[in-house]
């Protein structure tokens, strides 16, 4: 392996990191929090960016590097990211007892999960609030597509990097130069989040909590500074803003660039965005019918049920009603969507819509071709044939999802006695959902859960957001022999 240019990369994304901790710090110097939060940002903010120079000035950008060192570079990034990104909850012991307890809250953070293990996050300084959330928005894109779209040179295979990092089947630019690109989606990005703020500032959302909610709504995280969620407003508004917000994220960036710059009917044109429309409006429509009778307020029920569907299949976890209470055929649904997510290229999680699309597609050409050997099928996605590649590189990915799905839940119940807990555990931070059903449903946190489950569950975060392969490469002796030039 190429330890340059990982050395430089990974210096360059420590002290990235402590530039972006002095944003909460500044949150704490208004909210004049006092000497003891303040350090706890500033401890943090010297050491990472001590060892970041450190590694930059030993590292090397201009070397080429492969696709081994693009993968280990993203998955050690988000290690290190999460590692360091920590250490002010650490110091802040108030609802973080073990340095565990600090990382799972901030890989939770980083991945755009937003499962806490806080029992009371009202407790919280404004300064550990903002940083987690302002997690969700970095994490949401990529936090090396962040690094990509602020540093002014790029090394000319830093598009590995980008195809490592953003998540779904297949990658591709939508301008010529990778920088360019990365830029022109985090613009458009901060730009949804911006208008998000708004809208919940006319809700009567103080302008803290807009920005708190509507980060964690761009990363589809799902943090938030109420112990109830969303719930504590009470506002048919908020929630219907929230919703259209969340449903937005959910959909592949891409879509937003061709509609506004090329032209609506090509950037509208997008099977995957038909496919997730549809899906959503199914699900919200049987969920609907579902709890239509346990709610005197039609109108309330709607909103519940947009809310919810929203929520989960993005998987950002905001929560306006338990709907652990509902009945099974809804909890099922909203199960199912988890493992659905949203759109490739977006900040949602789960398997994504376009994964769906094809493992569908196959499967009903495999009927078709049992019933007629001779007949000649082909899978289309967006009028073009799916290539033989990416068929075989999603049926790969299902596979070895399912083996990884099983192995988690086996090793969580051994600290859980309840398969329903067990499973949408794993499922809501594997898919990085955020709430589950059962013991740590959308009311509740992760706190009580056992440290050796917090530890895989943090494995299963950070192999959801990356799609497993990256992170997987950490694991292989192989990784770290020297590659031989």
């Amino acid at each position: 392996m190429n330890t340059k240019i990982t050395k430089y990369a990974i210096g360059k994304l420590l002290i990235i990191l402590a530039y972006l901790m002095l944003i909460p710090l500044l949150v704490s110097i208004i909210y004049r929090e006092g000497l003891t939060h303040m350090l706890s940002f500033i401890i943090p903010i010297v050491i990472s960016f001590a060892i970041g120079k450190f590694l930059e000035k030993s590292g090397d950008i201009n070397t080429d590097f492969y696709l081994k060192e693009a993968m280990f570079i993203v998955a050690f990034g988000w290690v290190i990211f999460s590692v360091f990104g920590s250490l002010p909850l650490m110091l802040t012991p108030l609802e973080y007892p073990t340095y565990i307890d600090a990382l799972f809250e901030m890989v939770s953070g980083f991945t755009t999960t937003g499962a806490s293990v806080a029992r009371s996050v009202e407790v919280l300084p404004h300064s550990i609030i903002f940083w987690r959330s302002l997690s969700h928005l970095v994490g949401g894109m990529g936090i090396l597509v962040f690094t990509l779209a602020i540093l002014p040179k790029t090394n000319k295979h830093a598009s590995l990097i980008m195809q490592a990092e953003v998540p779904g089947p297949t990658f591709g630019k939508i301008t010529s130069k990778l920088a360019d690109t990365a830029r022109m989606l985090y613009i458009i990005y901060l730009v949804l989040t911006a208008i998000t703020t708004i809208f919940l500032l006319f809700g009567g959302m103080n302008l803290f909590d807009s920005m708190i909610y509507a980060m964690s709504t761009a990363g589809t995280g799902g943090f938030g500074n109420k112990d109830i969620s969303i719930g504590f407003y009470n506002s048919r508004y908020i929630e219907l803003v929230l919703s259209i917000a969340m449903i937005a994220f959910g959909i592949n960036f891409n879509v937003y660039y061709y509609s506004i710059f090329r032209s609506f009917k090509e950037g509208s044109d997008s099977e995957e965005l038909r496919w997730y429309l549809f899906i959503i409006f199914i699900a919200n429509l049987l969920v609907f019918i579902n709890i239509f009778s346990m709610y005197s307020d039609k109108l309330y029920a709607f909103t519940n049920s947009l809310f919810a569907v929203s929520s989960i299949i993005t998987t950002t976890g905001f929560v306006s009603a338990d709907f652990g209470t509902w009945p099974l055929f809804s909890r099922l649904i909203l199960m199912l969507l988890m493992f659905i997510g949203g759109c490739a290229g977006s900040t949602a999680g789960g398997l994504k819509v376009s994964r769906v699309i094809i493992l569908v597609k196959r499967a009903l050409n495999q009927v078709r071709q049992s019933q007629n050997p001779k007949r000649i099928t082909l899978n289309m996605l967006d009028k073009k044939k799916i290539d033989l590649y990416t068929e075989a590189s999603v049926g790969k990915y299902f596979a070895l999802y399912v083996i990884l799905f099983i192995i988690f839940i086996l090793i969580v119940a051994i600290d859980v006695d309840d398969f329903q807990t067990a499973f949408t555990s794993v499922a809501t931070t594997f898919n990085n959902v955020g709430p589950g059903i059962g013991q740590f449903g959308p009311i509740t946190s992760f706190a009580d859960i056992g440290y050796l489950s917090k530890f895989v569950l943090i494995i299963a975060m950070l192999m959801g957001r990356l799609e497993i392969f990256p992170l997987l490469i950490l694991f292989n002796p192989s990784t770290y022999k020297h590659r031989i030039k």
